[in-house]
This record gives structure tokens, C-alpha cells and sequence, in this order.
């Protein structure tokens, strides 16, 4: 009886767990408009830094993982369009990884460039659908205004000319996705 009890305490002590799906979406969705999530990342000289680091500037940010194949595709398409044409936003690709090094073998292989960040607890995004990311899957794009505040969040922005739009062209992520 008492290992029943404590089990249900468990299970009912951690919010996470006891929201349904659809009660998850909507908390993740919530963050939209509001400033964004205090998270620690570390640059690929492992100092630590946050968007807060960022405040001023407006932002997209690009989420990805070595265990991700559709991210290989975006992030090459990223790294052209940022090389084609100076981005008139802040870009950062923010890793997911675990370790460093695959992240380093994923940079390699896709030839990235850019400012790169890798995140302090991975997992903890995820579980927690932080920056918008309602379906807590990648890649996830988010754009964040110069005041800081997340102004979108989606993962439909694959090719050249769709991250050429986004970060060229100050599109929405909606709108850059439909080209």
C-alpha cells in the first residue's frame, strides 16, 4: 500500500508528467510573445552564454542535433544563405547534442561556419517544449525581437531560399516555410 501511495505521489509530484498532450502544446505555445526562456548554452569555446547576451539584437535561432538527418540539409542551407548575403539578424545554431563531440562531427560534415551554440541541458528542453517548441522535436526555429522577447517558433524552414527569407528578408518563419 505504501510503495502504491508513493508511486502515485511521484507521478503526480512532477507537472510535467501529469499534463496531458494537449495541456503541453499549450504551455509551449504560452511562451509566444513572452520574453524568452532563461536556458544556459556554451559556445564552442565552452564559455557559457545566454540570449540574454543577445538583448538588443533581433534573433533566429536555428535548433539541431547530429541524430537529426533533416537538420544535415537545413543547416548546410543555412550556412550558403549566410554566406550568400550578410543575415540582417542575429543567427545562432544552438545544439542539442549530448557531447561535443558529435556536434563537431555534424559541423564538419555540413561545412558550418556560423556562430554555434550548444546547449547545457538538452533534455531539459525538450521535456519542457521550451523556445515554442510545441512538438519538442527538431530541427525548431525561433525568432526572439531586440527587447528579447520570442516572437515565433516552427521547423519548416529547410531550404536556400527559405533561410535566405527568413534571415536576408526579416520574413516570419510561416512565411518563409511557404516558399
Amino acid at each position: 500500500m505504501k510503495k502504491g501511495l508513493l508511486l502515485l505521489l511521484l507521478i503526480f509530484s512532477n507537472s510535467s508528467w501529469s499534463q496531458t498532450y494537449e495541456e503541453k502544446i499549450a504551455a509551449s505555445k504560452a511562451f509566444i510573445g513572452k520574453p524568452v526562456q532563461e536556458h544556459t548554452f556554451y559556445t564552442l569555446d565552452k564559455q557559457p552564454i545566454t540570449f540574454q547576451n543577445l538583448k538588443g539584437e533581433a534573433v533566429v535561432a536555428y535548433f539541431f542535433a547530429s541524430w537529426c538527418s533533416p537538420c544535415y540539409e537545413a543547416l548546410e542551407n543555412l550556412n550558403k544563405a549566410i554566406e550568400t548575403t550578410p543575415p540582417t539578424v542575429h543567427v545562432v545554431a544552438i545544439s542539442l547534442d549530448e557531447d561535443w563531440a558529435s556536434l563537431e562531427r555534424m559541423l564538419e560534415r555540413t561545412g558550418y561556419t556560423g556562430e554555434v551554440w550548444k546547449s547545457a541541458d538538452a533534455e531539459l528542453a525538450f521535456q519542457e517544449r521550451l523556445f515554442a517548441n510545441f512538438t519538442s522535436s527538431l530541427p525548431h526555429i525561433i525568432r526572439i525581437d531586440a527587447q528579447g522577447i520570442l516572437i515565433e517558433g516552427g521547423s519548416r524552414v529547410k531550404s536556400f531560399d527559405q533561410w535566405t527569407a527568413l534571415i536576408n528578408q526579416n520574413a516570419s518563419i510561416s512565411k518563409a516555410s511557404g516558399i
